[in-house]
C-alpha cells in the first residue's frame, strides 16, 4: 500500500512540473519523465530505446523534442555525432569520454562567465571537456 502512495506523489510532482511548463501528463510522458530523472549521464534516443523497449521510436523522439522545447531538457553536442539530452537544471560542464562516447553532467561546476558583445543575447551554453574516463583508461592499460 505505501508504494502505492509514494507512486502517486512522485506522479504528482511530474505532473505538477509537466503543468508548469506547459506539458500535457500523459501516462506514456510520465514513464519517459520517471525514466529519465534516474539518468546522471547525458543520454541519446538509443539509450532510451534500450531502457523503455515498449515505448516506439517516434513517440520517444517526440517527447523528447517537446521536453526539449518546453525547457525541461537541454541538448549537449559532444562531438560523437549523436543527439544527446540532459535534465535542464542549470548550464553545467559536461565531461565526455572520446573512447566510450559516454558524456556526464558536472551539475555542481559553473560555466565561467564570458563576456560578450554588447547587443548579443546568449541562448544556449555548451561546456564540454572531452578526454577518456576512468573506465577507459583502466582498460587501455591493461
Amino acid at each position: 500500500m505505501s508504494k502505492l502512495i509514494i507512486h502517486d506523489v512522485m506522479n504528482d510532482s511530474i505532473e505538477l512540473l509537466f503543468q508548469q511548463h506547459g506539458v500535457r501528463p500523459t501516462a506514456v510522458r510520465i514513464l519517459i519523465w520517471r525514466t529519465l530523472s534516474n539518468l546522471d549521464y547525458a543520454f541519446a534516443l538509443s539509450d532510451l530505446e534500450g531502457l523503455l523497449p515498449t515505448v516506439d521510436r517516434s513517440t520517444l523522439f517526440r517527447a523528447l523534442s517537446l521536453f526539449e522545447k518546453k525547457d525541461l531538457l537541454q541538448t549537449v553536442d559532444d562531438g560523437s555525432g549523436q543527439q544527446k539530452y540532459c535534465l535542464h537544471r542549470n548550464q553545467h560542464v559536461h565531461l565526455s569520454c572520446t573512447v566510450c562516447g559516454k558524456t556526464v553532467c558536472l551539475e555542481h561546476e559553473t560555466i565561467p562567465a564570458v563576456e560578450v558583445p554588447e547587443g548579443f543575447e546568449v541562448r544556449h551554453i555548451t561546456y564540454i571537456l572531452q578526454g577518456v574516463c576512468k573506465a577507459c583508461s583502466r582498460k587501455r592499460g591493461k
